[in-house]
Parts: C-alpha cells; structure tokens; sequence
C-alpha cells in the first residue's frame, strides 16, 4: 500500500484534513481486520473507530519513516483482541452472576458449499491460529511482516501458520491443498 509520509507530519501538526485523509486511506484496512475477528458489523465498526480514535490520541508517538501501515495493523490487532477478553470476561461473569438461561437452544446454519465449510471452519480457529493465517493468504502480508504486526518471533509465525494450516485441514476432512 502506497503511502504519503507527509500525511503522518501533516497530521501530528493538528491538520484536520490529514486525519480525515488517513481515515480514508486506511479504513478499509482497518475494517478487513475487525472483521475477521468480529462478524457482526456494529461491533466492527466500534472497533475500527476505537483503533482511530486510538491512533489520533496517540499520533505524536508515531514516526514518519516507520512502516506506518504495519503499525496501524499491529494497533487494529490488539485492539481486536483487547475487545476478545472483555467480550470473555463479560460471558463468564453473565455465566456465573447472570439470569440462569434454560437450556439454550443454538442452531447452527447448515451450508454445504465448500466455501460455505471453509469460512466456518476458519470462524471456529482459534484466533491465535486464525489471525496469521488471514494477514498471511488475505492481506498478503510476508512472514516479518505478520511478526511485526502481531509481536511475535518470525519462528512463532510460522508455527502459527503451520497449525492453522493444519487444524483446517482436519476440519475439512483433510481436504489437499490448504
């Protein structure tokens, strides 16, 4: 993703139409990221304001000839997951202070497509597995740079992926070619 450097000075000097620029430029990036984690698309777009409204409060932290796409992934990712915990924590604590719910009923939709089987199979990773995996074959980013992203050793990407790899693989039924 081509990027204009002079966006981010323009930007720390208070410069409105930089924000809105950067907005513009990096919105749809912001939003793939949510929502991998996040299906419904209220929650996707809290988040992705949360990650800009994140990114302005903090934008004199930010240096020009950083890579400033990769650091607005990094900070979309831990806002991502900041979100997972607190959505956890809340489930538990509804579970274990909240309403007793009689027996829950879920309904799971019934897709036969292979797309259809792998999208849910992909929903149902864990999303330490699924988050490389989706940077690496959507986004198209190289191991350094998932690692970059998501602070961890190239090494641990790459387990990463080999696991998400694998993992779909069993819940396709050992489909070839994932």
């Amino acid at each position: 993703m081509e990027f204009d450097r002079e966006l981010i000075i323009r930007a720390q000097t208070g410069d409105r139409s930089a924000h809105e620029a950067i907005v513009n430029q990096f919105s749809a990036m912001v939003f793939r990221l949510c929502s991998r984690f996040f299906r419904n698309r209220e929650d996707v777009e809290d988040i992705a304001q949360d990650v800009f409204l994140k990114l302005f409060a903090r934008i004199d932290q930010v240096r020009p000839d950083e890579n400033f796409p990769g650091w607005l992934a990094r900070v979309t990712v831990n806002t991502c997951y900041d979100e997972l915990r607190k959505t956890r924590r809340r489930k538990e604590a509804m579970e274990t202070y909240g309403p007793e719910i009689a027996a829950e009923q879920t309904v799971a939709p019934k897709e036969v497509d292979t797309l259809g089987k792998a999208r849910l199979a992909l929903q149902r990773l864990d999303p330490k597995l699924r988050m490389p995996l989706l940077l690496k074959e959507v986004e198209d980013m190289s191991v350094e740079e998932i690692a970059k992203t998501m602070g961890l050793s190239q090494t641990n990407v790459k387990v990463r992926l080999f696991r998400a790899r694998k993992k779909l693989q069993s819940m396709l039924g050992g489909t070839e070619g994932i």
